[in-house]
């Protein structure tokens, strides 16, 4: 008796059903909808980030030199909040409080921690000195305007969205999702409800298979 033929390894036939295939043509939906699409086109900061240099922690703003040898007296002329800015100049001896995320006022150029200093009215006394660019996220630390941070082909996931939407993109061109259907054959299976003969079974994968690519769709919309 012969052999059986051995069986197709899976990566051939894999190649084989994908060769019938191309990508589907792009369509454009909002970055909030792209979650589990494929990016058709690479995608461009719109922006840079942070736009400017900005405090890593909640502290206060000083001139390094003037804390080179702490401690050492301050007087606060002002504050940076996140979304706000402090307008004027830091000058020698003088510094902002600021905190994580304010843009660090001209003048300064490093950051001490609020846990490094002791407050009185409008003088503080700073504990631990500070070398300059300290606990400062410069401009440009993250992405610049014009780099491309993905590239077409990306299955966009939440950590890609969360980029796009920091890139100040809105909107993505993605493939267009295939419509797949399920289709159970053979004589030995019915569907659910159907007359049942002596030697069929219900077919029960298709409809699973049909189930399980909708709640996956679901869950992928955030439905």
């Amino acid at each position: 008796m012969s052999k059986p033929a051995p069986l197709m390894p899976v990566a051939q036939a894999l190649e084989r059903i994908l060769a019938a295939f191309s990508p589907l043509p792009p369509g454009t939906v909002s970055v909030a909808e792209a979650g589990g699409r494929v990016l058709a086109k690479d995608l461009t900061a719109r922006v840079t980030q942070p736009p400017a240099a900005v405090s890593a922690m909640d502290g206060y703003a000083v001139r390094a030199g003037d804390v080179a040898d702490a401690p050492v007296a301050l007087q606060i002329i002002g504050q940076a909040p996140a979304g706000g800015a402090y307008g004027g100049i830091v000058g020698a001896g003088e510094c902002v409080r600021i905190f994580t995320g304010g843009p660090v006022p001209r003048g300064a150029d490093a950051i001490v921690i609020q846990e490094d200093t002791e407050t009185d009215a409008e003088i503080i006394t700073i504990k631990e000195s500070a070398p300059e660019g300290h606990f400062i996220r410069p401009a440009g630390l993250d992405f610049k305007q014009g780099d491309v941070l993905l590239h077409a082909g990306t299955i966009m996931s939440a950590r890609d969205i969360g980029l796009a939407g920091a890139m100040n993109v809105p909107w993505l061109m993605v493939r267009r999702r295939p419509r797949i259907a399920y289709a159970a054959t053979g004589d030995g299976v019915v569907m659910p409800g159907d007359n049942l003969g002596p030697d069929q079974i219900i077919s029960s994968n298709s409809i699973a298979l049909v189930t399980s690519q909708a709640l996956g769709s679901t869950r992928m919309s955030g439905a």
